[in-house]
């Protein structure tokens, strides 16, 4: 076993001569001021300190000069070593950090026993959160959720790049996450103690740009009252996330080009460039390749970019995903909303078979986004532990759209059923088809005028029909007061 280093704050000899004795076979330095303390612990790898709270001359200075002592030197475990100290103050400086308080009075035996327990416990704890730390970089891919062969090989893929230091290009449709697979790469990489810094390359016109991604002196334009270190700098030592990338400007793809090749920035009114050591992840959801071909992407730009390029899959080819993105988005809400709440809260945290089958069918053109959007809105609408079809009522009739359909005239579309020819002369006559056609219309209609007014009366009203007739084809139709089908369908 290593000799362990132990810190004596202490301005009495007599007591830092007991403490001294007590810990033989230990290495054991002594302050006697706070100031000396703070510096000694700064950058130093002492296993505990003893510290007399009689040195920050009451109870809130005592406790101020514990919480820079834990800050300062978080894996370092503090003993309270006081004349007499009360309940009260005990149970606060347990409540700030230390692990044990200990009389000056006690015998040497008991101090040692004492300051021994402390240092293993602190040892147990920093082991605790290194193996934490290995699991979660074992298991990395946490918050990627999915099961699908498609996920599975890209969950592969990013394990691969993120061991390395490669420069990733992230390819998908908007709402598939490109954001978080950023940051898992980051988070299971070497880089994971250093920053991540993420930024929209399309929220800023160029003339921003590259002062918001490079930096700027002061003086460099009207406005910059001050220096500015720059995204890229921010980001030393760890990752930067550059979303959107294909929307950035001509002229800040050649600077862009530069920090790739060179690993070094300029800031803007600037003359001397500046070393930089960070790991850059881009995204998009344009094809590059078209953009270089139209002259609106530099073609070295992206093969500087595409050293590791990965494409997410959009939810609609991993439709076997649902499920499991169903559980995750809504024990996240729920979490959020017992969190916010300050204790629980009734929140769905299940999917009838239908409702699950209904999100299945549906195209996702948002993605995981509107995933999220759908279902957070049908908790609210949600009566109950469980989602329904009728709380769905952002997704429509038809697939591939949302419930707020095109309105080109104030009101909702209604699209016409698509007839099957192939079913005339087939036991279908032109006027069964006609019939059929018609009662289709009739639904969607009844459907988006509930929608829209919330109200059988008013919707009637709009309709030009009596309220007795709506209420009949309501019922006909399976249609409840919001023009969703009625919850006798589940």
């Amino acid at each position: 076993m290593s000799v362990r280093h132990v810190l004596i704050v202490d301005s009495d000899p007599g007591t830092v001569a007991h403490g001294t004795s007590a810990l033989a076979g230990m290495d054991v330095e002594a302050v006697a001021t706070p100031g000396a303390a703070l510096e000694r612990v700064t950058g130093s790898a002492f296993d505990a300190v003893l510290f007399d709270p009689a040195l920050g001359e009451d109870d809130d200075g005592a406790l101020a000069l514990l919480h820079r002592l834990r800050t300062l030197a978080p894996d370092t475990v503090v003993v309270i070593w006081s004349e007499a100290p009360t309940v009260g103050f005990t149970v606060r400086s347990m409540r700030a950090g230390a692990l044990d308080v200990l009389k000056k009075a006690a015998e040497g035996a008991e101090v040692r026993s004492v300051v021994e327990r402390a240092i293993s416990h602190g040892a147990l704890a920093r082991e605790v959160r290194r193996l934490r730390g290995e699991v979660e970089k074992a298991r990395g891919l946490t918050e990627v959720i999915g099961e699908s062969q498609l996920m599975r090989q890209l969950l592969q893929m990013i394990e691969r790049v993120a061991a390395s230091d490669a420069t990733v290009l992230i390819v998908g449709e908007s709402g598939t996450g490109k954001e978080l697979l950023a940051r898992t790469i980051h988070r299971v990489g070497p880089r994971a103690e250093g920053p991540f810094v993420a930024f929209d390359c399309s929220a800023l016109a160029p003339s921003l740009l590259e002062a918001e991604l490079f930096g700027h002196e002061k003086g460099a334009f009207t406005g910059a009252g001050r220096a500015r270190r720059g995204l890229f700098r921010e980001a030393n030592g760890g990752t930067i996330f550059l979303d959107e990338i294909g929307d950035i400007d001509a002229s800040v793809q050649n600077k862009l080009l530069r920090v790739l090749q060179e690993r070094e920035i300029k800031p803007v009114g600037g003359d001397r460039p500046v070393a930089i050591d960070v790991r850059v992840v881009a995204a998009t959801n344009k094809d590059l390749k078209a953009l270089v071909g139209r002259g609106q992407f530099r073609e070295d730009l992206y093969w500087r970019l595409a050293v590791f390029p990965i494409q997410v899959p959009p939810l609609r080819e991993r439709k076997e995903d649902i499920p499991l993105l169903a559980a995750h988005i809504l024990a996240k809400r729920r979490g959020a909303a017992k969190s916010f709440a300050g204790g629980e809260v009734p929140y769905p945290t299940q999917i009838t078979a239908k409702a699950l089958q209904r999100l299945m069918n549906y195209r996702w053109p948002g993605n995981i986004r509107e995933l999220e959007n759908v279902l957070s809105r049908a908790a609210i609408l949600c009566d109950g532990e469980m989602i329904r079809t009728h709380d769905l009522d952002m997704l429509a009739m038809g697939e591939g759209r949302t419930g707020a359909a095109d309105r080109s005239d104030g009101d909702e579309r209604v699209d016409l059923p698509a007839i099957d020819l192939s079913r005339l002369g087939d036991g279908e006559g032109l006027k069964d088809l006609t019939d059929r056609a018609v009662r289709a219309v009739e639904r969607s209609a009844i459907a988006a005028a509930l929608r829209r007014d919330r109200n059988p009366a008013a919707a009637a009203k709009r309709l030009g029909i009596s309220r007795a007739s709506i209420y009949t084809k309501m019922k006909a139709y399976g249609l409840g007061l919001d023009g969703s089908p009625a919850p006798a369908d589940d």
